[in-house]
């Protein structure tokens, strides 16, 4: 932009701060940062064609911009009266309103911290909130209503107090970053619905708050009814946040790299036993003893949901496959016996006869012996 340019963009701020010096400083500080660099847009985009009077043809004149934004952000007229807001009639809706968006935003953390405890309470109170949204969208001049609540004033004091502090600047110096903060917001939101708790009830609802959150990020610098959803998301954001951190310290803690890690090596669990005959045959109701004559009891759990202890063995195998659960009766493998080897006989000795004497031996007659062989 040239020169004249700049200075009639500048008249035109100036009007619209102007417009706008009842609110507190820190409010037109913001509302002007946002509406600034509308305006600077706008005078790019007409180019050579820019002039004050286009510019207003644009957007108006610079009280009446101010003034669409002053009743966009919730902040009533300078002229308006108590009467023009419908008076006591929206003091309880109003605060109302108010206080649900605060419950809803602590609901939201604690909710995020606790990893779902007190789901009752929090959709009780989410409804609420769920409501007062509805009815700050909905109902003309509640957003006025609840700047003049005592509270909100309150509020809206202390906050300026504490941005005029050093704590208020160095966060006022964080402002640059805000867009990378609601992209951030939208992901933890996605992370606690989806990985963090319910991710079968919460993926879709996960999802839509997450998106939704992204949307009320700007758009609540400029309509403060957005709050009633940027808020509570927020809330939500730094509780899960809260709980990823707390989750990562509790294992390092538990898990520490410097301590020893001690093995006990357990018994080894006796599902099932086999037994086979000398020839590689499968035995059955066979049961079991050890060498001090206990019985090797085991539990066994069949289909039935029923379970057996005893020592009888072996047991029927439990499948589950495309059929459901069904028992298998059995063995799941076959056996190869070792062979023994065979024993051989000695050869038989070689017998050596003596010769026969030299002395004659006198002959003597027998009579010869009958063999009887019972049937």
């Amino acid at each position: 932009m040239n020169t004249q340019t700049n200075t009639e963009v500048k008249h035109y701020l100036d009007g619209m701060r102007e417009a706008l010096a009842d609110l507190p400083a820190a409010e037109v500080a913001e509302i002007m940062d946002d509406a600034g660099a509308h305006v600077v847009e706008v005078a790019e985009e007409m180019g050579d064609e820019f002039s004050l009077a286009a510019l207003i043809d644009r957007l108006g004149t610079p009280r009446a911009y101010a003034e669409e934004l002053r009743a966009a952000a919730g902040y009533p007229s300078p002229t308006s009266t108590a009467a023009d807001t419908g008076g006591d009639r929206l003091v309880f809706p109003a605060r109302f309103a108010l206080w649900s968006l605060v419950a809803g935003t602590v609901m939201a953390f604690g909710f995020a911290v606790t990893r779902g405890d007190a789901l009752e309470v929090t959709v009780l109170v989410g409804l609420c909130a769920a409501a007062a949204t509805l009815l700050v969208f909905r109902q003309k001049g509640l957003l006025t209503a609840i700047t003049r609540l005592p509270e909100t004033v309150a509020i809206r004091d202390a906050l300026t107090k504490v941005l005029k502090s050093d704590l208020g600047k160095a966060f006022e110096s964080l402002r640059v970053f805000q867009p990378v903060w609601w992209i951030g917001r939208a992901l933890l939101i996605a992370a606690g619905g989806t990985l963090v708790y319910r991710p079968d009830l919460m993926f879709v609802l996960a999802l839509a708050l997450a998106a939704l959150s992204l949307f009320a990020g700007p758009k609540a610098r400029t309509d403060r009814r957005w709050l009633w959803i940027s808020l509570p998301a927020t809330g939500f954001a730094l509780g899960v946040l809260l709980a990823v951190l707390s989750a990562l310290v509790l294992r390092f803690d538990t898990y520490p790299i410097s301590a020893p890690v001690s093995y006990t090596p357990s018994p080894p669990t006796r599902h099932n036993i086999y037994v086979f005959d000398k020839d590689g045959k499968p035995l059955t109701d066979v049961h079991l003893y050890d060498e001090e004559g206990r019985p090797l009891n085991a539990t066994w759990y069949g289909c039935t949901g029923a379970d057996r202890h005893d020592n009888r063995y072996p047991r029927p195998r439990v499948v589950h496959d495309e059929r459901g659960c069904h028992e298998e009766p059995g063995v799941p493998f076959t056996v190869v016996m070792p062979t023994l080897p065979t024993t051989t006989t000695a050869p038989p000795s070689t017998v050596t006869q003596s010769p026969a004497p030299t002395t004659p031996i006198p002959s003597t007659t027998t009579p010869p012996t009958t063999a009887t062989t019972t049937g």
